[in-house]
Formats: C-alpha cells, sequence, structure tokens
C-alpha cells in the first residue's frame, strides 16, 4: 500500500476497503469513531438533575468520561444537615450495585460501611427463629443507610474537578426540544441552563418525566400496590450491644398478608419496617390499638423494640404509600430517565438502588463505545425490557416474603435450588442468586431462567408422582 496515493481513486477506495476487513476494522467501528469525533466537538456539558443515590453516581461516571457535568438539588447539603428531608429506609447491596460503584472506586468505601447478611432470619409467631442461607459459601448482600451512602457518593462527586453542585435548585420546567432546565433557587431567583445532554435521577415522582407524558411515543403506568410502609427502630442495649444476635441476617416476622422486617447498622441498631395493608394501620389511632397488633402479631419485638419506641414511632405517621413505575422509552431527544424516575419499584427485592446504579454501568458501557447521541439513541434498546422484569420480581417478591417462606414447599424448593447450584452452578442459577449475585444474566433473563426451572420441577413432580403410583399399583397387585 505504499505507493496508494497514485493509484485511481476507485482503486484507492477499494484497497482501503480490504484493508480494514484484514485489520478486522468494521464500519460500525468507524461510524463509532467519527461520532466519538463528532461528540468531543459537540457536546461538552450534560446537566444532572438529582443529587441523590443514583444522581451522584451518575455525575462521577460522566465526570470520569470528560464531561463537564452540573449537577442540581432541590434540597440544602445533606452532609452539613442534621435532620435529613426524605426516606431513611435502609438499602441493601448486591452485585450490580457493587459492580457500579468499583467503576467509580467507592465499592471497598461502601463496603467498609456496610453489614453483611447471609440470608434470611425468619421469626416464628411463638417467637422460635429460623435461618434461609440466600445461596451458598457464604454469598451475602450487604445493609447500609440511605443517608450514609448519598454523603459518600455526593462527596466523591464532589472531589472530581468536572463535576459542578448546585444546592436548593428546585427544578421548576424542562424543554426536551431545548435540552434546557429551569430552576427556582432559595431566594426564589430563577435560572435557565442548556446543556448537550440531560439526565432525570428525580426519583419516583420526577418533574422531567411528567414532560416525557406529553410525547405520544411515551407509554407510562403506575401501580400502587394494598400496603404501605413505616419505620420503626430498635436501639442498641445499654451496654451498645445488638439486642437480636444475629446481626448478619435480614429478620422477618412474615404474617401472611402483612410482614415485619429488620436490617442491621452498623452501632448496632436496627432499622425496622413494617409492611402492611391499610387495614391494620387502621388500628394505629390509638395506644391500645397499636399494641394489640404487636402483641397478635409480633409479640417477641416488644421487648426488643420496647413498647414506648413502638408507640412513639407508630403513633406519628399513618404509612409511607409504595409505588410501581414503569415506562418507555427512557429517552426522547437528548434527555434521560435514569433510577426511580424510569422504573420505581416496590423495596422487596432490595434491587431498586442496585437497578438504578446499574442503569448508569449501561449508560457507562455504551459511553464505551459511542458518542454521547449514539449512547442515547441505544439506551431504552438496551435497557427498558429489563428494569420492568424487575419491578414484576419486586412484586413477586413481597408475596415470598410475607407468606411463602413459610411454606415447608418453600423451604424444600430453597433447599433444592442451592443443591442443584452448588452441583452444576452453571447449569442451575437459583431466581435470588441470578439476581443478587451475579451479572451474567439480565433482569429479563433471570425472570425467563425461573420460569424454565418452575417448568423442569413441575414435570419433575408429575414423573415423580405417575411413578410411584405405578409402585404403588405393582406392589398392591401382587399382594392381591
Amino acid at each position: 500500500l505504499s505507493d496508494l496515493h497514485r493509484r485511481p481513486i476507485f482503486l484507492r477506495i477499494t484497497m482501503s476497503i480490504l484493508a480494514m476487513a484484514a485489520s478486522k476494522v468494521s464500519w460500525d467501528d468507524v461510524v463509532a469513531t467519527q461520532e466519538n469525533k463528532t461528540d468531543n466537538e459537540g457536546i461538552q456539558e450534560v446537566g444532572v438533575i438529582g443529587a441523590g443515590l443514583v444522581g451522584c453516581l451518575a455525575a462521577s461516571i460522566l465526570a470520569n468520561r470528560g464531561y463537564k457535568v452540573h449537577m442540581f438539588e432541590y434540597r440544602s447539603d445533606i452532609r452539613k444537615e442534621k435532620t435529613i428531608q426524605g426516606r431513611s429506609i435502609n438499602m441493601t447491596i448486591a452485585k450490580r450495585g457493587l459492580d457500579s460503584l468499583d467503576a467509580i472506586g467507592v465499592k471497598d468505601t461502601i463496603l467498609a460501611e456496610s453489614i453483611p447478611m447471609y440470608g434470611r432470619m425468619i421469626h416464628n409467631p411463638d417467637g422460635s427463629t429460623y435461618p434461609v442461607p440466600y445461596g451458598v459459601n457464604d454469598q451475602a448482600v450487604y445493609s447500609i443507610s440511605r443517608n450514609l451512602i448519598n454523603k459518600l457518593l455526593l462527596t466523591k462527586a464532589e472531589e472530581n474537578k468536572n463535576v459542578e453542585i448546585n444546592f436548593r435548585h428546585k427544578l421548576t420546567n424542562v424543554n426536551l426540544n431545548k435540552t434546557e432546565a429551569t430552576f427556582t433557587q432559595h431566594d426564589e431567583t430563577e435560572v435557565k441552563r442548556q446543556f448537550g445532554a440531560m439526565f432525570s435521577c428525580e426519583g419516583a415522582f420526577s418533574k422531567t418525566r411528567q414532560q416525557f407524558m406529553r410525547d405520544t411515543s411515551f407509554n407510562y403506568s403506575q401501580t400502587y400496590i394494598d400496603a404501605l410502609y413505616m419505620e420503626l427502630s430498635m436501639e442498641p442495649d445499654d451496654e451498645g450491644n445488638s439486642k437480636m444476635p444475629d446481626v448478619n441476617y435480614l429478620h422477618i416476622w412474615p404474617r401472611g398478608h402483612f410482614m415485619m422486617i429488620g436490617l442491621p447498622n452498623r452501632d448496632m441498631s436496627w432499622t425496622i419496617t413494617l409492611f402492611g395493608p391499610k387495614s391494620i394501620y387502621n388500628n394505629f389511632q390509638t395506644e391500645a390499638g397499636v399494641m394489640a397488633v404487636f402483641q397478635e402479631h409480633f409479640p417477641d419485638a416488644i421487648p426488643l423494640i420496647t413498647k414506648e419506641k413502638i408507640l412513639q414511632d407508630c403513633l406519628r405517621t399513618s404509612g409511607y404509600p409504595m409505588v410501581s413505575i414503569k415506562c418507555s422509552p427512557h429517552v426522547l431527544n437528548k434527555t434521560m430517565l435514569l433510577g426511580d424516575a424510569a422504573h420505581a419499584m416496590v423495596p422487596f427485592y432490595g434491587e431498586g438502588m442496585n437497578c438504578g446504579f446499574e442503569d448508569c454501568l449501561v449508560l457507562d458501557s455504551l459511553l464505551e463505545q459511542f458518542s454521547m447521541s449514539g449512547a442515547l439513541s441505544r439506551y431504552s434498546a438496551a435497557r427498558v425490557e429489563d428494569v420492568q422484569a424487575m419491578c414484576d420480581l419486586s412484586m413477586y417478591n413481597y408475596l415470598e416474603m410475607r407468606d411463602l417462606v413459610r411454606s415447608p414447599l418453600f423451604k424444600a424448593r430453597k433447599f433444592a435450588d442451592n443443591f442443584l447450584h452448588a452441583l452444576v452452578p452453571s447449569f442451575w442459577v437459583p431466581l435470588y442468586t441470578s439476581i443478587r449475585f451475579q451479572r451474567s444474566l439480565t433482569y429479563k433473563q433471570c425472570w425467563g431462567n425461573k420460569q424454565w426451572q418452575d417448568r423442569i420441577v413441575d414435570q419433575a413432580l408429575i414423573c415423580g408422582c405417575v411413578f410411584l403410583t405405578c409402585c404403588m399399583a405393582f406392589i398392591l397387585n401382587s399382594v392381591i
């Protein structure tokens, strides 16, 4: 090819194509490279709306890619506040979340502030308990305070020179055609900013998503479940020790149509959350009504939480609603929905935060291959079906946690799943393991794998019943 420049133009083009083929360079690679060149000359500044968990991670990932990130948050800096607005419910970190945190180098920092949980500790009405391991070989998920992890991620984002954080900026309007956002500051002055791309991380009640809903190509659905949640706290004993001995477990009091769970904190306190239908909370109008519920359904928890704390926590609120939200696409023009803004889910799999973090990881992997425009155009196809499957799985897990965990059949199936996984790990992967301890399957594939396993188990039971029936018939015939 040394004298290529002397040859006719058509021959030069032909030989260039052959050279690319020989070096295994595809036209997609060329397009991607050209997109990246265009992107570097075009989109430089991006906006992230919301400095919560997903917003902070998204800001760090985008900043690491070289973009100038302007992050806006309606609250004050939570690191400087004594009382923090919003929910304080504990979070559980699993494989997908840990991989996402590792992408910005904070995985070990977060784990150092977390408590590993190796399974569920089931509390029977009579006060007896028994463990149900999550997986094999000490597989664990990690409990951490929402506020603590938010502070750590906020600090990480702030340390990046490409991130500018604007507190006390309330989003008032979004123009999707211009990729423009309008904010009201704490002194009521208005600020209007335009970006090359914009990322909504505002949570389940995203104002940006409201603008998406004006587009005829946008689909949206929401489901409020017939259950509310309420947080209580179990303080350490007088010596600073945990009142429950099994610290490395998620404690569950399953009661059929409702349940209570407990997640450990590093200071040896516990965050207790009651999930139940509105009919349960109707009893929480008086002290007598509250104690009647606990004495009937959670008697072993009364001395642990204490009567005083139970009354204090239960009488101050009527419970918070839980919503599951699905929508598509997650990108319109150059504005993207991430985390709960795109797929709020009920908390029963503990996967909402992990799913939101993985959104950022999926975006990062697309930015590795394509320009910002290319990544935005491909994101919905890569993510929508998976997160909607996770929304469905979260609904399913409420039934499992509040009721099925007490069933002998559930215990037998759990044992069989873990045994088969230990025996043939690449062939038989339990649902919980595929979601929480691996990333080899997408959420949609996890759900499909579970349905395939159910069919195998059903067929095995049918064959087993037929075999036993034939044996019984043979024995009876021999006797007669």
